[in-house]
């Protein structure tokens, strides 16, 4: 008899208490701290998304307030709050800070100021993993209670070295840049075309569907294929399949079901009945990628609005598609135009064509004889 499972198997993001890419700094003093923060974020500001976590110094007034853009929401009773609050806050951003003053982070920046010795070694407990030791002057020496906390590949900078600080944190954020995979949806039912559209050849008589895996391979991605949920085999063409976890919600489930199978990766996603799609035309999209956004979409030179089956989808809008699913919307198109997306001009339009008819599969080949 098999064990009982309360929850569903589902895959958790590899998250810290913040945001995957997060360091509390310890060891000096709020304002130095807060000063610390604000010379990273005018450093790094115009090539990433920066957080910062502090505690409320003023506390005149038990209202919650969050500000968006130029609004600013206000409540008077303040808002209930937890630790899975702060996880789902901070995906729109690449990298999290936090006042380890106040609150604890999975991975620490300790800085060595004699002033705040006793302060930190109270604090030892929450020292994990430290990751960077800035020496706040010349004269100051790491402490010997730091020293088993701290791995001989741990940087020990001055804190007046700004850009050798940015340059560390800079390389920090790149290296946590999320895998691209890629994703090839073939789950339709074809009706327009009147029969499967992923079984139809237009190059090298290969079904469309392997052609492209392929060039997805070719390009070093890990590739997948989208399959309806009653898809019967764990494969496709030797590709494996992904299946649908939202019934008969199209690429929007499909999509949103890759994220499922794997939080933590990035996503090209291919529609199977893009004849004209090309390793050159791929090759530049990811060239184009944009980690700091939601996604990196081909567009039409005059067409306002992204390709969502020429996309490359960030981690990061999987809880953004959650969130239009229950205001009602299942449309990948209508969340990248609602997004903060990278936008890339398609210079061969040809590359964007849909063959959804049989009309379509016949021009097609015609025109690729």
């Amino acid at each position: 008899m098999g064990t009982h499972q309360k929850h569903p198997p589902l895959k958790r993001s590899s998250i810290g208490s913040y945001h995957k890419c997060e360091w509390a700094i310890y060891g000096s003093d709020c304002a130095s701290i807060a000063m610390l923060f604000n010379s990273i974020k005018k450093r790094l500001s115009n090539e990433f998304q920066l957080l910062y976590v502090d505690a409320d110094h003023q506390n005149e007034s038990s209202s919650t307030l969050l500000q968006t853009s130029e609004k600013q929401f206000h409540h008077n009773e303040g808002l209930k709050w937890n630790s899975y609050d702060e996880k789902l806050l901070n995906w729109p951003v690449d990298c999290v800070f936090v006042n380890g003053n106040h609150y604890p982070a999975d991975r620490q920046i300790v800085i060595v100021d004699s002033k705040k010795k006793s302060s930190l070694e109270k604090r030892l407990p929450q020292l994990t993993q430290v990751d960077l030791v800035l020496l706040k002057s010349e004269d100051e020496q790491v402490y010997e209670f730091l020293k088993d906390r701290i791995l001989d590949t741990v940087p020990i900078i001055n804190i007046k070295s700004k850009s050798a600080i940015i340059d560390w944190i800079r390389f920090k954020i790149l290296h946590a840049t999320p895998l691209l995979k890629a994703l090839i949806l073939a789950g339709g039912e074809s009706k327009r075309m009147q029969e499967d559209k992923s079984q139809i050849s237009y190059h090298s008589n290969i079904n469309h569907v392997k052609y492209l895996a392929d060039i997805a391979t070719s390009l070093g991605l890990q590739t997948y294929i989208s399959k309806s949920h009653d898809y019967p085999q764990n494969d496709f063409e030797d590709y494996p399949v992904v299946k649908d976890k939202f019934v008969k919600m199209g690429p929007f489930g499909a999509i949103a079901s890759a994220f499922m199978e794997d939080p933590d990766s990035a996503y090209l996603v291919l529609a199977c009945d893009l004849p004209f799609v090309n390793k050159e035309s791929l090759a530049n999209l990811i060239r184009e990628r944009n980690t700091s956004k939601f996604a990196t979409s081909y567009k039409l030179r005059n067409n306002l609005f992204p390709e969502p089956l020429l996309t490359i989808y960030e981690p990061r809008i999987h809880q953004r598609m959650l969130s239009f699913l229950s205001l009602g919307y299942a449309c990948p198109r209508k969340v990248l135009i609602n997004s903060e997306v990278k936008s890339v001009t398609l210079s061969d339009e040809m590359v964007a064509f849909n063959a959804n008819t049989p009309i379509d599969r016949d021009k097609v080949k015609d025109m690729l004889k």
